[in-house]
């Protein structure tokens, strides 16, 4: 992540604890990817933290590199296939659901050419003053439009407000950083990805809160969970008593 290793520990444990409330908060299997993505930015940190040890020569090379490949693994290549699906699971069935498919496809494409550099021994990280320069070289530009599309855009493309609005508020951010330090994106955004956990952990409350409340699931029609009106009398073909 960024700062330094005492950090990322310290932000680890803070977000397990969010992870396993997210996880609490699970009622149908279509908010379980969603669910498990602080679990996911929870273990990222604490990965984050063996690199910078790694780099800092406090453990072994072996285990410094296994924890930048690891690092990298998931912020290049799994986030943007995980993400678009997440949001995918909660869509309805309409034209919403046809653009996250597609940018799930973009999001498979971009993670596809990081995972062939990553394979190909084209990746380091650098520790830099107070973020690690991560970077897979070789890569097309147009995967990294991909991956931004994958990661930014399924968020904006959700049919849910309070998704919509953080899409836009994470969008807000990824630009800030590019603008901030564009070499420490990749370390310093998922940071920013691990605040997105408390996020979840709430908007999964919010969802089990609203659907107690008679509303239907967001991927539900929206009369699916409403009850139906009682017969009166005269809808039965009975003369009122």
């Amino acid at each position: 992540m960024c700062l330094s290793p005492e950090v990322d520990v310290v932000a680890g444990v803070a977000i397990s604890v969010v992870a396993v409330d997210a996880l609490r908060h699970v009622d149908s299997r279509r908010t379980l990817p969603l669910a498990a993505l602080p679990a996911i930015f929870a273990f990222h940190t604490f990965t984050s933290a063996f690199v910078w040890w790694g780099e800092r020569g406090d453990i072994s090379s072996t285990l410094g590199d296994a924890a930048s490949i690891t690092f990298m693994f998931i912020a290049f290549i799994l986030l943007p296939i995980y993400v678009p699906i997440s949001i995918l699971l909660l869509e309805p069935h309409g034209w919403r659901r046809i653009a996250l498919l597609l940018i799930t496809g973009a999001g498979i494409a971009s993670g596809v050419d990081y995972l062939l550099g990553l394979l190909g021994g084209q990746a380091d990280a650098v520790a830099c003053s107070y973020y690690i320069d991560y970077t897979i070289d070789g890569r097309s530009a147009v995967s990294g439009v991909l991956y931004l599309i994958a990661t930014c855009g399924a968020l904006l493309l959700s049919g849910s407000r309070p998704l919509f609005l953080w899409g836009l508020v994470n969008a807000v951010a990824v630009a800030g950083l590019a603008v901030w330090v564009q070499a420490g994106l990749p370390s310093l955004w998922c940071f920013w990805a691990a605040i997105t956990s408390f996020f979840v952990a709430w908007y999964l409350r919010l969802l089990r809160r609203e659907h107690a409340a008679g509303k239907p699931w967001p991927w539900e029609p929206p009369t699916a969970a409403e009850p139906k009106p009682a017969l009166t009398p005269s809808d039965a073909g009975q003369p009122p008593g």
